[in-house]
């Protein structure tokens, strides 16, 4: 099913931001991609995106939302199961589930994202060169991370698995541009294996022209309980025409009721159109928002930085809104403000290639 000779790709996430930075990179190659929320968007486009929602579900429903929508996707050219670089969610339920319904004959898993510090070495999930589980993310107080060792979430049923080692980006291109037959491969992992696969997979080099533009005020939701992302945001604290809102740093006694606030907070400001853009940190933030204005589906324009990419939603009344999200661990101090910067300076947004 290639379009103009290239491949069409189908990507499937267990929450917003995995299924956005999914596609992130094949847009900064020129290619068109549209994200998708618990069910293929109507537009027939070469990158497509699907959140399942399933990381907040239980593990057997997630494994029944990734069997579904992975088969849905199976007729694209090739089919890429993003996992979270930290290993949270229901990875071994979903890896089993997505191959199956795939019809793909081989697994590859690679979810090392070294532009984070998200590296793989010995099979062993690293971050900052400490095993995942020993780090933050292993305390999460929402989703933590159970694994570090990558064969421990490999499912028993899935005998044809390759996993590879990456402590680099120039790894994990040299290893999966030598793969042969990517149509017959379930590509899992995480933003670096989704550049390495643009890399591969998109015929035209360009990089995407696409700018934006946020002319009125732009509004700023940190859900995550990420050190990093509460010292992203004092960054902008004091920034003319932004709007903070943010949850605690520490939410362990009801992180979900904090959550909910934020969101609901957060689409009732964006409801009016002094704003142009909303940057949200965690994808059960971004999720919880966008339920609330109503946003089924929405094409990714750019990528801010590795992970960080942005959109571009329709909200009911006409009004278009920018959408930027990132995991909470994502970027460094500066992050925030240098997307800030990026909305401010930018001109226009023309047109992609479908």
């Amino acid at each position: 099913m290639r379009t103009n000779g290239q491949h069409t790709v189908g990507i499937l996430a267990d929450d917003l931001t995995s299924a956005a930075d999914g596609a992130g990179p094949f847009v900064e190659r020129g290619l068109r991609a549209v994200v998708g929320r618990g069910c293929l968007p109507e537009e027939e486009v070469t990158i497509v995106a699907v959140d399942s929602g399933s990381r907040s579900a239980t593990a057997s429903h997630a494994a029944e939302l990734t069997a579904k929508l992975a088969a849905q996707l199976a007729s694209r050219d090739v089919l890429y199961k993003t996992v979270d670089s930290t290993l949270r969610g229901h990875v071994r339920a979903e890896l089993e589930a997505a191959f199956k319904a795939s019809g793909r004959k081989m697994l590859v898993f690679a979810p090392a994202f070294p532009a984070a510090g998200r590296t793989t070495v010995s099979g062993v999930q690293l971050v900052d060169g400490v095993p995942v589980t020993e780090t933050a993310y292993g305390r999460d107080p929402v989703h933590p991370a159970r694994h570090s060792r990558l064969v421990d979430l490999v499912p028993a049923s899935v005998s044809n698995v390759v996993i590879l080692d990456a402590a680099t980006q120039d790894d994990l291109d040299t290893q999966l541009a030598a793969l042969p037959d990517p149509e017959s491969i379930l590509w899992v992992g995480s933003p670096g294996m989704a550049v390495a696969l643009a890399k591969r997979l998109a015929l035209v080099a360009a990089v995407s022209d696409a700018t934006v533009a946020a002319r009125g005020d732009i509004l700023i939701a940190i859900g995550s309980a990420n050190p990093l992302s509460h010292r992203q945001a004092d960054q902008v604290a004091a920034e003319t025409g932004v709007t903070l809102l943010r949850a605690p740093a520490q939410r362990a006694d009801d992180p979900v009721f904090v959550l909910r606030g934020i969101a609901q907070d957060a689409a009732g400001q964006l409801r009016d159109k002094r704003f142009d853009a909303v940057i949200a940190t965690g994808g059960d933030t971004v999720e919880a928002i966008l339920d609330h204005l109503g946003i089924r589906a929405f094409e990714i324009l750019q990528e801010f930085e590795p992970g960080f990419p942005l959109g571009r939603a329709l909200l009911g009344d006409g009004h278009e809104l920018l959408v930027a999200m990132k995991a909470g661990g994502f970027g460094d101090d500066d992050t925030l403000r240098r997307a800030i910067a990026r909305l401010r300076q930018n001109p226009s947004v023309p047109g992609q290639v479908s």
